[in-house]
């Protein structure tokens, strides 16, 4: 599942606390207000909307905001807080705004990748990055919605190939589908399938609204066969073959159709009836 583009539609407010103004630039679709002084923290503030989007690179500006905040303004939206923060800032942090995602140890994606997530329809279906905890054997993941998400050390089992996941070595990568652990990667809609049951439910149901498709017909007739997409090469990559079952390729060449039939050792015509 890759990011999909948000409709042009009024950009929610959102305040950039950072003094690395070059940094600003990877953020200019989510037209943000530059902050960059303890002054401009009080007066963005006050001017604030119940709904801003409120990121954070700067630690002492994050310090004058939950002092700002403290003095009675009416509530902020949603913090995100790029920089070490302190455990005992978490509680105000948290009565201030209405959902917030921090680090004690970095762990998020590149200002790139992370506006191309939080401009996103789809960013609640995107990690934008989090921390592993070996006390616990837990990693948290933050969500582009700002959602936590945590799962056990359990969930990430050797690969087929014999590797094994590096908990040390924790990113997300590919702006916010795959997690890295050391050579070890993992896809985010599989962690999200196993552990977000509102999430399953809602590929369940659409799933079952494109199980008439050609695709799903392909897929179902190629699992019945026991055949990997692999085995469909040299005449079709595999990288095709998963196209052509995500739905991604709305035309299929004659030559390509032949192809799938001769492997899966049916007529062209008959594919689509499974």
């Amino acid at each position: 599942m890759g990011v999909k583009a948000t409709e042009k539609r009024t950009p929610r407010q959102m305040f950039l606390l950072d003094r690395a103004r070059k940094r600003s630039s990877r953020f200019a679709s989510l037209d943000p207000h530059v902050v960059t002084t303890i002054a401009d923290v009080r007066d963005s503030v006050a001017h604030a909307r119940g709904d801003s989007l409120w990121v954070s690179y700067a630690s002492d500006l994050t310090d004058a905001l939950v002092s700002s905040a403290s003095q009675g303004a009416s509530p902020l939206g949603f913090g995100l807080f790029l920089h070490s923060v302190d455990i005992k800032t978490i509680p105000a942090l948290s009565s201030f705004f209405r959902r917030v995602a921090f680090t004690s140890d970095g762990g998020f994606i590149s200002a790139e990748e992370l506006a191309e997530v939080l401009e996103a329809d789809n960013r609640s279906d995107l990690f934008i990055g989090g921390s592993a905890n070996p006390v616990t054997e837990t990693i948290t993941f933050w969500r582009g919605d700002l959602k936590p998400l945590t799962v056990p050390f359990s969930a990430f089992e050797k690969s087929g190939k014999g590797t094994k996941p590096d908990f040390t070595k924790f990113a997300v990568i590919d702006c916010g589908q795959t997690v890295q652990l050391g050579d070890y990667e993992a896809a985010v809609d599989a962690i999200l399938y196993e552990y977000d049951p509102a999430y399953r439910r809602r590929i369940s149901k659409q799933r079952l609204q494109e199980d008439q498709s050609f695709g799903a017909s392909l897929r179902r007739l190629r699992k019945q066969r026991g055949l990997r997409r692999e085995d469909f090469e040299p005449d079709l990559s595999a990288k095709t073959v998963a196209r052509i079952e995500q739905g991604r390729v709305t035309r299929i060449r004659k030559k390509t159709l032949n192809a799938l039939a001769e492997h899966l050792s049916v007529k062209p015509e008959e594919i689509g009836t499974f």
